[in-house]
C-alpha cells in the first residue's frame, strides 16, 4: 500500500510580537500561505494531521481548512523536534492512514526531507536542508508501513517534491 507524508513547515509567524516563540501568532500573509497551502493539499486525502503546539502551528492547521475533517493530533513534542522525534511519532501513526501531514519548524522538518531525500537516492538532499521556507510542503511517497519507515525502511521511498513560499501553488 502506497502511503504519502506530507511535511509542512508552519506558515510565516509575526515578527514582532510580545509573545514568546512558542506562543508567536501567524502573520497576516502567514495566514494567506496557510489557505494557499489549504487549496493545495485539498485533494490529496490528508486523513492525519500531526503538528507542533506552537501557536502559529495552530493557527497554519487551522487555516488549512482541509476537507473531510482530517483527525488533528498537537504533540508537544513535536515543538523544535528533531529528525529522531519527528520519526518516532511517525512511526506511532496506524498503518490504516495512508496520506499524513505533519506540520512543524525548522530545523526538523528540512533535516527530516533531507534525510528521506538522501536515503531514497535523490541528489538534491542538500536543498531540503537549506531551502525550506516557511509555509513550504514535501511530499513523500512511502510504499512502507509508518513503523518500518521510522526503523529506518528507505526502499523505494521516493521525493515527489517542494513548494516554497513564494513558488506557484503546486505539489512538485
Amino acid at each position: 500500500m502506497q502511503r504519502h507524508l506530507y511535511l509542512m513547515r508552519h506558515g510565516e509567524a509575526a515578527a514582532h510580537s510580545t509573545a514568546s516563540d512558542r506562543d508567536r501568532p501567524l502573520s497576516d500573509f502567514g495566514r494567506r500561505q496557510a489557505a494557499d497551502a489549504g487549496a493545495l493539499l485539498a485533494d490529496r486525502g490528508i486523513e492525519v494531521v500531526m503538528s507542533s503546539t506552537a501557536e502559529r502551528c495552530r493557527e497554519t492547521v487551522a487555516g488549512l481548512r482541509l476537507p473531510g475533517a482530517p483527525r488533528q493530533e498537537f504533540q508537544e513534542a513535536l515543538y523544535l523536534a528533531d529528525v529522531e522525534t519527528l520519526l518516532q511519532r511517525i512511526g506511532e501513526i496506524e498503518d490504516e492512514v495512508t496520506a499524513l501531514l505533519v506540520v512543524g519548524h525548522s530545523p526538523g522538518l528540512p533535516a527530516l526531507a533531507s534525510e528521506l531525500a538522501y536515503d531514497a537516492g535523490h541528489g538534491d538532499a542538500d536543498a531540503q536542508r537549506c531551502a525550506f521556507p516557511v509555509s513550504s510542503i514535501t511530499e513523500i511517497e512511502v510504499p512502507c508501513t509508518w513503523a518500518e519507515l521510522a526503523e529506518g525502511e528507505r526502499t523505494g521511498v521516493r521525493l515527489v517534491g517542494t513548494v516554497g513560499s513564494d513558488a506557484a501553488p503546486a505539489v512538485c
